[in-house]
């Protein structure tokens, strides 16, 4: 015999060591019970490995996905700002216009001299808010960098006007101040308005973006052949159940669903033909689903169903109906009439459990309903396999009246 722990950590592939236990198991009972031991260890370990690999893949995605919509949300509040910060400055400027018409001397530098500070202020907003604006600009298009500019000149403005401003505290350049004030505030407001219209026009820039980027992540978790969710949707909603579930909530079952001879179709009719067969065995699963359950392709020619608040022993049943129903369709192609069958494993979370030992069970249950014939829906019970036709001979002799 050998050291199971020097292999696994060895480079040897699971392949090959299964090889290596075959051709061990062909000499002794005892080697044939080490095969199918490892056969559902390697299935485990399989199992989980591509379980880990994918989460990680689609936790990095969903990060992305946040952060991006965070971004779009921040970029949105800053023009949401400048908007509000843009109509204050003008309400300013436009007070002092009005002061400059009045005799009181006294009044009009008070004025200019408060709106001056404001100004002051407006401009370390302004900058401050450009700075932030340009961390978006490389990833909001043409839109949002032309507004930046805009800004920049209107930040000049701004400077402008303070240079004026700074004339009224020295009364003796009161008169020679009055004719470039006015000036300089009609400018400003001037470009005040087409600020806020370009602003305006940003925004919904934007916003099309966001919706856009919305609209790409929810076609992200589209299986495009066969319309159904896919492995990434998938993944997303096993999580949050199964979070439910480590909160004391209601069980769930998993099940996977994959076609017989699924190579076949593609070697004797094409890949055309393949394509059609998912499609047609989507389009049942999609039809024959309850509303709560959840249905994906899982990748190849697997598929997932999820069933939230339903123990294994209920599940097994449901599945095997759906597999019922495949196995008595048609699909019609090219006046042909193609039978198409699949295989079904299917288990239930148990306290203690993790994501990748549920999808292991499931894949366990799977691969006993390949090894028996095809065509057939496995239970993975807690550690026994049992196969729906099993489960309800048992339950027709429990129903039989005893003598």
């Amino acid at each position: 015999m050998f050291d199971f722990r020097e292999i696994f950590n060895g480079a040897t592939q699971p392949v090959l060591l299964a090889d290596y236990l075959w051709r061990d198991a062909l000499h002794s009972f005892a080697g044939l019970a080490v095969y199918t031991a490892a056969v559902f260890v390697l299935g485990y370990l399989t199992a989980r490995a591509r379980w880990a690999a994918l989460r990680d893949t689609n936790k990095a995605s969903s990060n992305q996905e946040t952060d991006a919509a965070n971004a779009a949300r921040e970029c949105d509040n800053l023009l949401a700002e400048i908007r509000q910060e843009l109509d204050s400055h003008s309400d300013s400027a436009r007070r002092l216009n009005e002061k400059l018409d009045s005799s009181d001397r006294d009044l009009i530098c008070d004025q200019a001299l408060e709106t001056r500070a404001e100004n002051s202020e407006f401009q370390q907003f302004l900058d401050d808010r450009c700075s932030k604006l340009k961390l978006h600009s490389q990833h909001r298009g043409g839109a949002l960098k032309k507004f930046i500019k805009s800004m920049a000149g209107h930040r000049r403005r701004s400077g402008e006007l303070d240079v004026v401003l700074a004339r009224f505290e020295n009364r003796d350049q009161f008169e020679s101040a009055i004719s470039p004030l006015r000036a300089c505030i009609r400018d400003l407001q001037d470009h005040n308005r087409h600020l806020q219209a370009e602003l305006d026009a940003t925004r919904k820039a934007v916003a099309q973006q966001s919706q856009q980027l919305e609209v790409a992540q929810e076609e992200a978790r589209i299986d495009t052949l066969t319309g159904l969710p896919n492995r990434r949707a998938f993944d997303e909603k096993i999580t949050e159940l199964h979070s439910l579930f480590e909160r004391g909530n209601s069980p769930y079952a998993v099940a996977l669903l994959d076609i017989d001879f699924f190579k076949t179709f593609n070697d004797e009719h094409g890949h055309t033909v393949g394509d059609k067969v998912l499609g047609f065995v989507a389009d049942i699963l999609r039809g024959t689903q309850r509303w709560t359950d959840h249905v994906a392709r899982y990748g190849g020619e697997e598929f997932v169903i999820l069933l939230p608040r339903m123990a294994g022993h209920k599940a097994k049943f449901v599945i095997d109906r759906q597999r019922e129903k495949i196995e008595h369709a048609v699909l019609k192609i090219d006046r042909q009439n193609l039978s198409v069958t699949v295989s079904a494993g299917v288990a239930e979370v148990f306290p203690g459990d993790t994501l990748a030992k549920v999808l292991a069970r499931a894949d366990q249950a799977l691969y006993a309903a390949k090894a028996a014939g095809r065509n057939q829906t496995c239970l993975e019970d807690g550690g026994s396999i049992v196969e729906v036709s099993q489960l309800r001979l048992q339950e027709e002799t429990a129903e039989l009246p005893t003598s």
